[in-house]
Protein backbone atom coordinates (compact mmCIF):
# COMPACT_ATOMS: atom_id res chain seq x y z
CA UNK A 1 0.00 0.00 0.00
CA UNK A 2 3.05 2.13 0.88
CA UNK A 3 4.45 1.48 -2.56
CA UNK A 4 0.96 2.67 -4.66
CA UNK A 5 0.66 5.95 -2.35
CA UNK A 6 4.25 6.75 -3.12
CA UNK A 7 3.28 5.97 -7.21
CA UNK A 8 0.83 8.41 -6.57
CA UNK A 9 2.81 11.02 -5.11
CA UNK A 10 5.69 10.94 -8.18
CA UNK A 11 3.07 11.36 -10.63
CA UNK A 12 1.29 14.20 -9.00
CA UNK A 13 4.64 16.14 -8.70
CA UNK A 14 5.39 15.53 -12.04
CA UNK A 15 1.99 16.57 -13.37
CA UNK A 16 2.51 19.65 -11.52
CA UNK A 17 5.95 20.83 -12.93
CA UNK A 18 4.79 20.07 -16.63
CA UNK A 19 2.28 22.38 -15.77
CA UNK A 20 4.60 25.32 -15.15
CA UNK A 21 5.59 27.27 -17.45
CA UNK A 22 9.26 27.69 -18.61
CA UNK A 23 11.33 30.70 -18.79
CA UNK A 24 14.14 31.12 -21.29
CA UNK A 25 16.92 33.61 -20.55
CA UNK A 26 14.92 36.74 -20.20
CA UNK A 27 17.54 39.70 -20.23
CA UNK A 28 16.53 42.83 -21.97
CA UNK A 29 17.91 43.27 -24.81
CA UNK A 30 18.30 45.97 -27.54
CA UNK A 31 18.66 45.29 -31.00
CA UNK A 32 18.76 47.49 -34.51
CA UNK A 33 18.41 45.27 -37.65
CA UNK A 34 18.40 47.48 -40.59
CA UNK A 35 18.31 45.38 -43.46
CA UNK A 36 16.89 47.92 -45.59
CA UNK A 37 19.38 50.58 -44.64
CA UNK A 38 16.57 53.13 -43.41
CA UNK A 39 18.41 54.05 -40.96
CA UNK A 40 21.91 56.15 -41.66
CA UNK A 41 25.18 54.56 -40.07
CA UNK A 42 24.93 58.31 -38.41
CA UNK A 43 21.99 58.05 -36.79
CA UNK A 44 22.13 54.19 -35.49
CA UNK A 45 24.23 54.44 -32.90
CA UNK A 46 21.69 56.72 -30.74
CA UNK A 47 18.80 55.13 -31.52
CA UNK A 48 20.43 51.71 -30.64
CA UNK A 49 21.29 53.77 -27.21
CA UNK A 50 17.86 54.85 -26.63
CA UNK A 51 16.49 51.96 -27.08
CA UNK A 52 18.24 50.14 -24.55
CA UNK A 53 17.33 52.95 -22.35
CA UNK A 54 13.69 51.84 -22.61
CA UNK A 55 14.31 47.91 -22.69
CA UNK A 56 15.99 48.92 -19.27
CA UNK A 57 13.52 50.97 -17.54
CA UNK A 58 10.75 48.29 -18.83
CA UNK A 59 12.39 45.24 -18.43
CA UNK A 60 12.01 43.41 -22.13
CA UNK A 61 13.64 43.42 -24.90
CA UNK A 62 13.32 45.76 -27.87
CA UNK A 63 13.97 44.98 -31.84
CA UNK A 64 13.85 47.88 -34.33
CA UNK A 65 14.08 45.82 -37.67
CA UNK A 66 13.74 47.03 -41.38
CA UNK A 67 13.44 44.58 -44.20
CA UNK A 68 12.96 45.03 -47.92
CA UNK A 69 12.82 41.12 -48.42
CA UNK A 70 10.50 39.50 -46.77
CA UNK A 71 10.55 35.93 -48.78
CA UNK A 72 8.26 34.30 -50.09
CA UNK A 73 4.95 34.30 -50.63
CA UNK A 74 4.74 37.87 -50.41
CA UNK A 75 1.26 38.09 -48.04
CA UNK A 76 0.78 39.66 -44.82
CA UNK A 77 0.39 36.19 -43.10
CA UNK A 78 3.75 35.75 -44.18
CA UNK A 79 4.80 38.94 -42.94
CA UNK A 80 3.79 38.30 -39.51
CA UNK A 81 5.86 34.92 -39.57
CA UNK A 82 8.86 36.77 -40.70
CA UNK A 83 8.36 39.08 -37.70
CA UNK A 84 7.77 36.15 -35.10
CA UNK A 85 10.59 34.05 -36.40
CA UNK A 86 13.39 37.57 -36.20
CA UNK A 87 12.24 37.91 -32.68
CA UNK A 88 12.91 34.80 -31.78
CA UNK A 89 16.61 34.54 -33.39
CA UNK A 90 17.82 37.30 -31.51
CA UNK A 91 15.22 36.76 -27.99
CA UNK A 92 14.15 33.09 -27.40
CA UNK A 93 11.06 31.88 -27.59
CA UNK A 94 8.12 32.97 -25.56
CA UNK A 95 10.56 35.58 -23.77
CA UNK A 96 9.38 39.28 -22.86
CA UNK A 97 9.61 41.87 -26.08
CA UNK A 98 8.65 43.70 -28.52
CA UNK A 99 9.37 44.02 -32.43
CA UNK A 100 8.83 46.57 -35.06
CA UNK A 101 9.06 45.79 -38.84
CA UNK A 102 9.79 48.32 -41.05
CA UNK A 103 8.82 46.22 -44.10
CA UNK A 104 10.13 47.95 -47.32
CA UNK A 105 9.01 44.92 -49.39
CA UNK A 106 4.82 44.72 -49.38
CA UNK A 107 5.27 47.85 -47.23
CA UNK A 108 3.04 45.55 -44.75
CA UNK A 109 4.12 47.34 -41.40
CA UNK A 110 4.02 44.87 -38.21
CA UNK A 111 4.75 44.91 -34.65
CA UNK A 112 5.38 41.75 -32.92
CA UNK A 113 5.12 41.01 -28.83
CA UNK A 114 6.02 38.13 -27.15
CA UNK A 115 5.98 37.12 -23.47
CA UNK A 116 4.46 39.88 -20.93
CA UNK A 117 4.38 42.41 -23.59
CA UNK A 118 1.34 40.74 -25.33
CA UNK A 119 -0.52 42.16 -22.08
CA UNK A 120 0.86 45.67 -22.36
CA UNK A 121 0.21 45.94 -25.78
CA UNK A 122 -3.36 44.77 -26.49
CA UNK A 123 -4.66 45.17 -30.38
CA UNK A 124 -6.05 48.68 -29.60
CA UNK A 125 -3.21 49.83 -28.23
CA UNK A 126 -1.03 48.67 -31.42
CA UNK A 127 -3.16 50.56 -33.38
CA UNK A 128 -2.69 53.64 -31.15
CA UNK A 129 1.17 53.23 -31.39
CA UNK A 130 0.71 52.80 -35.50
CA UNK A 131 -1.63 56.37 -35.18
CA UNK A 132 1.33 58.18 -33.84
CA UNK A 133 4.42 56.97 -35.92
CA UNK A 134 1.98 56.77 -39.16
CA UNK A 135 2.74 60.54 -40.84
CA UNK A 136 6.74 59.57 -40.52
CA UNK A 137 5.63 55.93 -41.88
CA UNK A 138 3.94 57.88 -44.69
CA UNK A 139 6.67 60.20 -45.56
CA UNK A 140 9.73 57.90 -45.00
CA UNK A 141 11.18 59.42 -42.14
CA UNK A 142 11.52 55.93 -40.62
CA UNK A 143 14.38 57.18 -38.22
CA UNK A 144 11.83 59.25 -36.31
CA UNK A 145 9.29 56.75 -36.33
CA UNK A 146 11.64 54.34 -34.63
CA UNK A 147 12.20 56.72 -32.03
CA UNK A 148 8.39 57.77 -31.52
CA UNK A 149 7.94 54.04 -31.46
CA UNK A 150 10.31 53.49 -28.38
CA UNK A 151 8.37 56.47 -26.76
CA UNK A 152 4.76 54.85 -27.59
CA UNK A 153 5.87 51.98 -26.07
CA UNK A 154 7.40 53.90 -22.81
CA UNK A 155 3.85 55.64 -22.68
CA UNK A 156 2.03 52.36 -22.69
CA UNK A 157 4.48 50.53 -19.92
CA UNK A 158 3.74 53.49 -17.74
CA UNK A 159 0.11 53.27 -17.84
CA UNK A 160 -0.09 49.66 -16.82
CA UNK A 161 -0.81 46.14 -18.34
CA UNK A 162 -4.11 46.37 -20.79
CA UNK A 163 -5.17 42.87 -20.22
CA UNK A 164 -5.88 40.71 -17.27
CA UNK A 165 -3.03 38.44 -16.61
CA UNK A 166 -1.97 36.19 -13.70
CA UNK A 167 1.01 35.30 -12.01
CA UNK A 168 1.81 31.99 -11.22
CA UNK A 169 5.10 30.66 -9.25
CA UNK A 170 6.70 34.32 -9.96
CA UNK A 171 6.20 34.37 -13.72
CA UNK A 172 3.63 36.56 -15.08
CA UNK A 173 1.42 35.02 -17.90
CA UNK A 174 -1.66 35.37 -19.62
CA UNK A 175 -5.45 34.26 -18.02
CA UNK A 176 -5.67 31.78 -20.65
CA UNK A 177 -2.69 30.52 -20.35
CA UNK A 178 -3.35 30.23 -16.46
CA UNK A 179 -6.29 28.09 -17.59
CA UNK A 180 -4.49 25.82 -19.65
CA UNK A 181 -1.85 24.84 -17.33
CA UNK A 182 -4.62 24.60 -14.37
CA UNK A 183 -6.46 22.02 -16.74
CA UNK A 184 -3.12 20.18 -17.68
CA UNK A 185 -2.80 19.93 -13.52
CA UNK A 186 -6.44 18.05 -13.18
CA UNK A 187 -5.91 15.96 -16.21
CA UNK A 188 -2.92 14.57 -15.01
CA UNK A 189 -4.09 14.52 -11.49
CA UNK A 190 -7.13 12.45 -12.39
CA UNK A 191 -4.88 10.11 -14.69
CA UNK A 192 -2.61 9.59 -11.55
CA UNK A 193 -5.85 9.14 -9.57
CA UNK A 194 -7.27 6.40 -12.39
CA UNK A 195 -3.89 4.47 -12.29
CA UNK A 196 -4.07 4.25 -8.13
CA UNK A 197 -7.36 3.15 -8.27
CA UNK A 198 -6.84 0.70 -10.32
CA UNK A 199 -3.73 -0.24 -8.89
CA UNK A 200 -5.46 -0.62 -5.28
CA UNK A 201 -8.94 -2.57 -6.73
CA UNK A 202 -6.43 -5.07 -8.31
CA UNK A 203 -4.54 -5.36 -5.06
CA UNK A 204 -7.50 -5.85 -2.93
CA UNK A 205 -9.30 -8.23 -5.28
CA UNK A 206 -6.11 -10.65 -5.29
CA UNK A 207 -6.10 -10.71 -1.32
CA UNK A 208 -10.09 -10.96 -0.63
CA UNK A 209 -12.20 -13.76 -3.00
CA UNK A 210 -15.51 -12.06 -3.84
CA UNK A 211 -18.72 -13.54 -4.19
CA UNK A 212 -21.35 -13.55 -6.80
CA UNK A 213 -24.60 -11.95 -5.41
CA UNK A 214 -27.46 -14.22 -5.21
CA UNK A 215 -30.87 -12.74 -4.18
CA UNK A 216 -32.44 -16.17 -2.28
CA UNK A 217 -29.87 -14.82 0.30
CA UNK A 218 -32.10 -11.63 0.30
CA UNK A 219 -35.48 -12.50 -0.08
CA UNK A 220 -37.76 -14.58 2.25
CA UNK A 221 -39.87 -17.49 0.51
CA UNK A 222 -43.32 -16.61 -0.16
CA UNK A 223 -42.70 -12.65 1.42
CA UNK A 224 -43.18 -10.92 -2.16
CA UNK A 225 -46.45 -10.70 -4.22
CA UNK A 226 -47.06 -9.21 -7.41
CA UNK A 227 -50.14 -7.83 -8.40
CA UNK A 228 -51.45 -6.43 -12.08
CA UNK A 229 -53.11 -3.02 -12.28
CA UNK A 230 -54.49 -1.19 -15.90
CA UNK A 231 -55.49 2.03 -16.50
CA UNK A 232 -57.66 2.40 -19.78
CA UNK A 233 -58.19 5.79 -21.15
CA UNK A 234 -61.40 6.24 -23.28
CA UNK A 235 -60.28 9.23 -25.11
CA UNK A 236 -57.76 12.63 -25.21
CA UNK A 237 -58.45 16.30 -25.38
CA UNK A 238 -55.71 18.40 -27.31
CA UNK A 239 -55.68 22.47 -26.86
CA UNK A 240 -54.03 24.50 -28.83
CA UNK A 241 -53.31 28.38 -28.16
CA UNK A 242 -51.99 30.84 -30.87
CA UNK A 243 -49.04 33.15 -30.30
CA UNK A 244 -47.49 35.31 -32.59
CA UNK A 245 -43.90 35.82 -33.12
CA UNK A 246 -42.54 39.10 -32.53
CA UNK A 247 -40.76 40.60 -35.28
CA UNK A 248 -39.11 43.30 -34.21
CA UNK A 249 -35.24 42.65 -34.60
CA UNK A 250 -32.47 42.07 -31.30
CA UNK A 251 -30.23 44.43 -30.32
CA UNK A 252 -26.58 44.30 -32.08
CA UNK A 253 -23.38 44.72 -29.94
CA UNK A 254 -20.44 46.98 -30.81
CA UNK A 255 -18.01 46.04 -33.82
CA UNK A 256 -15.37 47.91 -32.17
CA UNK A 257 -12.50 45.95 -30.42
CA UNK A 258 -11.43 45.71 -26.60
CA UNK A 259 -8.90 47.91 -25.35
CA UNK A 260 -8.20 45.04 -23.23
CA UNK A 261 -8.13 42.21 -26.03
CA UNK A 262 -4.98 40.76 -27.78
CA UNK A 263 -5.24 38.41 -30.28
CA UNK A 264 -2.69 35.57 -30.49
CA UNK A 265 -0.81 33.23 -32.64
CA UNK A 266 1.90 30.77 -32.32
CA UNK A 267 5.08 30.49 -34.64
CA UNK A 268 6.35 27.09 -36.12
CA UNK A 269 8.43 27.23 -32.62
CA UNK A 270 6.11 27.12 -30.55
CA UNK A 271 5.96 30.62 -29.51
CA UNK A 272 3.28 32.60 -28.19
CA UNK A 273 3.19 36.44 -30.33
CA UNK A 274 0.62 39.37 -29.85
CA UNK A 275 0.85 42.02 -32.74
CA UNK A 276 -0.88 44.10 -35.37
CA UNK A 277 0.15 45.58 -38.65
CA UNK A 278 -0.65 48.32 -41.45
CA UNK A 279 -0.35 48.82 -44.77
CA UNK A 280 0.83 51.91 -46.17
Amino acid sequence: MKRIICVFISVLLCAVFVSIPVSADNSPAAYIIDDADVISDNDEPALLARATEAAEKMGFSIIIASTDDIGSPKTDAHVVEYSDDLYEKYCGINTDGILFLINCDTKYDYISTSGVCINYYSDYRIEQIFDYIWDDMVDGKFTSAAYSFISRAEYFYEKGKANHQQEFLGREIDIFDFAGSFIRVLFFTGFAALIVSVSVFAYFSSQYKLEKPDTKKYILENSIYFDVRKDTFVGNITTRTYSPRSTSSGSHSSGGRSSHHSSTHHSHSGGRHGGGGRHR
